[in-house]
């Protein structure tokens, strides 16, 4: 297969940035843009609700905390809106378009080409295209995506589709030389990116994604209380799972108000302070410490995302 190196090199200085957590609980909602690059008008259905998003364009919708479902085409998902443990950003794709995560550096003007190949080496990815009527493959400092929910959280980016790379930023920081930066794109904006660096050839990027009723679903996890043997453990844990189901019927303030108490700093410390109690009460097949293991797996997922598809 064919494959062609794709380099972008900036020349410039570099800034860093920050990211914050906020007080979710003020609010019982969560705002998101609902895109559409594609060529056509597509109608999209939110808990009943239609939505006729124009070509190549987008729409802002408010999300009130709970359960809600999505309707396009022919399929259908459930999902829950909730808060995240940070700031959080994104868009939603119902067509499964692909969008593309973009990494570049910005360099000080010292930096030669050699060095900046071997920066980007280790984000290139060989991306399977048609080119000609034939499939092929470009070897890109990019990430394909097409999820339904696609959230800054999950897969980070520091400009979104419609924020432009700047042609400069500041480098802070003695010794400092280059910065990685990731630009969320359109597959549109993404081809013109590419034709702006000499990719004269036609591509057409495949797109393959599961269906509505394949994608992953988000349950809660199903323990077996009978088994751990430590009494205040597994009051611990049932309290935990009966609070956690809450989420899939609370709305608005009050699953805010849930969801902050499931994620504090007090309710972490009390869970690990009941390890050393059992342990001293004789759980010597840590089971507590099992239970609790299984509900971390599930729940650190979604911690930092607003969505995630249910049942």
């Amino acid at each position: 297969m064919k494959k062609i190196k794709y380099s972008l090199l900036l020349v410039c200085s570099i800034t860093l940035v920050g990211c914050f957590g906020s007080d979710t609980t003020s609010s019982s909602s969560v705002d998101r843009m609902i895109d559409n690059p594609t060529p056509n008008e597509i109608k999209v259905i939110i808990d009943g609700n239609e939505l006729n998003i124009p070509a190549k364009s987008s729409v802002n919708y408010t999300f009130e905390y709970g359960k809600h479902t999505l309707s396009y085409g022919n399929q259908s998902l459930n999902f829950i809106a909730k808060p995240s443990t940070t700031n959080s950003s994104g868009l939603i794709n119902p067509t499964q378009s692909n969008y593309y995560l973009l990494t570049t550096f910005y360099t000080t003007s010292n930096v030669s080409d050699e060095t900046y190949d071997k920066l980007i080496a280790k984000y290139l990815n060989s991306v399977p295209v048609i080119i000609k009527g034939e499939q092929q493959e470009l070897e890109l400092p990019v990430k394909v995506i097409n999820d339904v929910f696609i959230e800054r959280q999950k897969d980070f980016w520091d400009y979104s589709v419609d924020e432009p790379y700047p042609d400069e930023v500041t480098l802070r920081g003695k010794g400092q030389f280059q910065s990685r930066k990731i630009k969320l794109f359109r597959e549109d904006g993404f081809i013109e990116a590419l034709k702006a660096e000499g990719l004269n050839e036609k591509v057409d990027f495949i797109n393959e994604h599961p269906k509505f009723s394949e994608l992953k679903k988000y349950t809660i996890p199903n323990i077996q209380l009978d088994a751990i043997t430590c009494k205040k453990g597994r009051e611990f844990v049932e309290t935990q799972l009966n609070d956690w189901n809450k989420l899939f019927t609370l709305t608005g303030k009050d699953l805010a108000l849930l969801y902050k108490q499931l994620t504090s700093s007090e309710t972490f410390h009390t869970k690990h302070a009941i390890i050393t109690e059992c342990t001293k009460a004789g759980d010597s097949n840590q089971s507590y410490q099992f239970a609790t293991r299984e509900l971390e797996e599930a729940f650190d997922e979604t911690n930092q995302l607003n969505f995630f598809i249910t049942q």
